[in-house]
């Protein structure tokens, strides 16, 4: 019994220094799929308690300190050891005052049976750019004194936007350079992904450079911002206790003069430009253009913990920001303002959304999510009511959760998701400068909308890309999206998993234009999600021919997926998804396709 008694001292003691040093470093950033923070939900999960913070990164001491959470002794055995595993981890990677070289090198194959257009592209691939790895990084983590610390790594690896062979216009390639059909024109010169400087204490992370975010428990995606961007170039600032946490966050994008065009097919010349080739999607003058304006998105979270860490409360406020000529009202930056009640329509569209989770049962997790980008208040008008103009609606909802439980050496889970988004979601009005008229959009015009770009270069001769994608959702406005999820993982070792997805998406998408309803000129009635004609919202900048949109496109996706560490370092996975869509391009007359795509890989890090 002594023995037993001095065992219990002897983890307690040492997990208690792991957790509570006076001389380490705990502010390295922990990236957005880190497995010690899937441990930490993991537990929190089978031990009832609500989820820890779901606005990532994190800092190694926020990490900590949701371990802190946790009675160790009262968990299972086997959850025992995910415990010490992650407690191991954190104390390894908190060294005082020292410097650290690494390099992870993979090589990948991809093989799928459909070449033809509908699934050229890596968004295109389940498995997609933000999941391949590069063929070589080479990274360092820099600790200095006891509240500093900075990352940056040094890729080669093929660019997401491949000008000589689109991905996918081969059954088979990898992620090796120079290797055919890769070469030269393919090799990717935008890293690095990752580099930042971080400060922090026990209860506060500062952050600043070029990093993946992701607010939210979606599964999916999320509302805000989502996992599915390559980057931000971005400021955290956040600040926590046990039962509360506020983030603070500015992402600068390039501005849409810089790249925006539309489409008209009944034109003759055929193509209206906005700085931007639209034969190839490259900009004209490549490095050389000027790039003018200011595009950012600022956001504030508040997360409250309740009910005996049983219950998350997360109150989320956001806001686009744009200026065709540099200015910047200094009163937008404001970490305290309730950014809608600025009234500065003309330069910024807000956003809010309310985020609740928890854990009624050991094991059982529940969540959900509801964005309002617009909505229609007491007194205004409504959408096809009356001849007053209206704004359309734009929410968004979401519903899922998740059952974990140890068994063996590790942890299962099943997860079940849906979600709603109105057609209109993310799309707004904007470009105002360049005329007088009021709540209005043209053709040609962009739009203070929730979709961003990430700047690319590619090519040989150093053409520049703009790759546009929605902040939040990454499916958008108008779908339907349902998803099951099931597997097992035995941390730091091996895991398997299998996914079905289904998606209902209708004829809106990031470069709909977006209108009025009600009055003169407008459409009488509001869109409904899925949507099933663009006819009346045929305004559209990439496709001329957008009002012969007439189905709702059906999306289903079976996947299989799994990884084993076979020493230290040396990682194999494997991951197999067949897909199939109806009505592809949301045209009726277009033939259901459907592809098998395939991917393997191995990975050795030092």
């Amino acid at each position: 019994m002594m023995k037993r008694k001095l065992a219990v001292l002897l983890v307690l003691a040492v997990s208690l220094s792991v957790l509570f040093a006076a001389d380490m470093n705990r502010q390295k950033i922990y990236p957005i799929d880190s497995e010690l923070y899937q441990g930490i939900t993991a537990l929190y999960r089978i031990s009832g308690h609500a989820l820890p913070s779901t606005t990532g990164p994190w800092s190694g001491g926020e990490l900590s300190m949701m371990l802190s959470r946790l009675d160790r002794f009262a968990l299972p055995a086997e959850a025992q050891e995910t415990y010490d595993w992650i407690a191991d981890a954190l104390e390894e990677s908190s060294r005082y005052g020292s410097f650290r070289l690494g390099m992870t090198t993979a090589v990948e194959g991809y093989y799928h049976t459909d070449t033809s257009e509908w699934f050229q592209g890596r968004e295109n691939w389940i498995r997609g750019f933000n999941d391949q790895n590069r063929f070589l990084t080479l990274f360092s983590d820099a600790w200095i004194g006891t509240n500093f610390y900075g990352y940056s790594e040094f890729s080669l690896g093929n660019s997401n936007t491949l000008v000589g062979n689109a991905f996918g216009s081969t059954s088979f390639a990898t992620n090796l350079p120079l290797v055919p059909p890769n070469d030269m024109k393919e090799f990717d010169f935008n890293f690095p992904y990752r580099a930042f400087l971080a400060a922090g204490g026990d209860t506060w992370s500062l952050q600043v450079g070029r990093e993946q975010l992701s607010w939210g428990p979606g599964r999916t995606g999320n509302f805000v911002i989502g996992d599915h961007l390559a980057y931000h170039n971005a400021l955290r600032a956040s600040g926590y206790s046990k039962t509360f946490k506020y983030t603070f966050l500015t992402s600068f994008f390039p501005h849409p003069q810089n790249y925006y065009y539309y489409k008209d097919n009944n034109d003759a010349s055929g193509v209206y430009i906005h700085g931007v080739n639209p034969e190839d999607g490259s900009n004209a003058k490549g490095q050389s253009q000027y790039i003018n304006g200011i595009s950012l998105f600022m956001g504030h979270r508040l997360e409250w913990r309740m009910f005996r860490d049983k219950l998350n409360v997360v109150l989320t406020e956001g806001a686009m920001y744009m200026s065709k000529d540099n200015r910047l009202d200094l009163i937008a930056l404001s970490p305290a303002m309730i950014w809608h009640n600025n009234y500065t329509r003309s330069l910024t569209n807000s956003i809010l959304s309310l985020e609740v989770d928890g854990t009624p049962v050991n094991g059982l997790n529940i969540y959900g999510q509801v964005v309002i980008d617009e909505s229609i208040l007491p007194g205004e008008p409504v959408p096809g009511e009356g001849s007053a103009p209206a704004e359309p609606s734009a929410l968004g909802y979401m519903l899922g959760t998740t059952y974990q439980a140890y068994a063996g050496q590790g942890v299962w889970h099943v997860n079940l998701e849906g979600a709603y988004t109105d057609p209109f979601l993310y799309l707004r009005d904007g470009d105002l400068q360049s005329g007088t008229e009021i709540r209005t959009q043209k053709k040609g015009q962009y739009g203070i909308n929730y979709v961003v770009a990430v700047r690319e270069q590619a090519g040989a001769g150093g053409s520049t890309y703009y790759n546009e994608d929605f902040l939040g959702y990454k499916y958008g406005g108008d779908a339907i999206v349902a998803n099951l999820n099931g597997g097992y993982r035995a941390f730091g070792k091996w895991n398997v998993e299998g996914n079905i997805f289904y998606m209902a998406h209708g004829t809106f998408d990031k470069w709909t234009v977006w209108t009025r309803i009600n009055g003169t000129g407008n459409p009488s009635e509001s869109p409904t999600t899925p949507t099933n004609s663009h006819s009346g919202y045929d305004n559209q900048n990439r496709d001329g021919d957008a009002a012969t949109r007439d189905a709702v496109a059906h999306t289903l996706v079976l996947g299989v997926s799994g990884s084993y560490t076979i020493l230290p370092g040396l990682d194999v996975f494997g991951q197999a998804d067949y897909v199939h869509i109806w009505n592809p391009g949301n045209h009726s007359t277009n033939d259901p396709v459907s592809d098998l795509q395939l991917s393997v890989g191995v990975s050795y890090s030092l």
